[in-house]
């Protein structure tokens, strides 16, 4: 039998569950898939699931340095630019990078409550 692994969970901790879920609800305009006490998942298309969890005491800690982004990918350069005002005026998120024009295309960072880094840009 083989198993085919691929990367279908991302796991963030969050400090306030129920301000983090708040603010991915309104981010991915969708509700969990699954919520508890201390742990939420948003379907993120397919198999593949966005969570929160509220760190426990042997999880990563809060202050340390982050190496990634969690990552929306759009159809366009425009989607992408609405997208911002969405952040910006609905969520009130807090702009890391305004929009800038990269290599391959339109692109911006927001941080959520905690200071995740999201970064946005189009698909190809």
């Amino acid at each position: 039998m083989t198993i085919s692994t691929k990367p279908n969970l991302q796991l963030i901790y969050v400090s306030d569950i129920k301000r983090s879920t708040a603010f991915y609800e309104k981010l991915f305009d969708a509700k969990p898939i699954v919520s508890m006490e201390n742990y939420v998942a948003f379907s993120a298309g397919g198999d593949s699931v966005f969570s929160i969890c509220i760190r426990l005491e042997h999880e990563p800690k809060y202050d340390a340095e982050r190496f990634s982004e969690i990552g929306i990918m759009l159809p366009s350069n425009e989607d992408v630019d609405r997208f911002f005002e969405k952040c910006k005026n609905e969520l009130n998120a807090k702009v890391v990078q305004e929009p800038i024009t990269e290599c391959f295309g339109r692109t911006f960072l927001i941080a959520d409550p905690d200071g995740h880094i999201i970064r946005s840009c189009p698909v190809g």
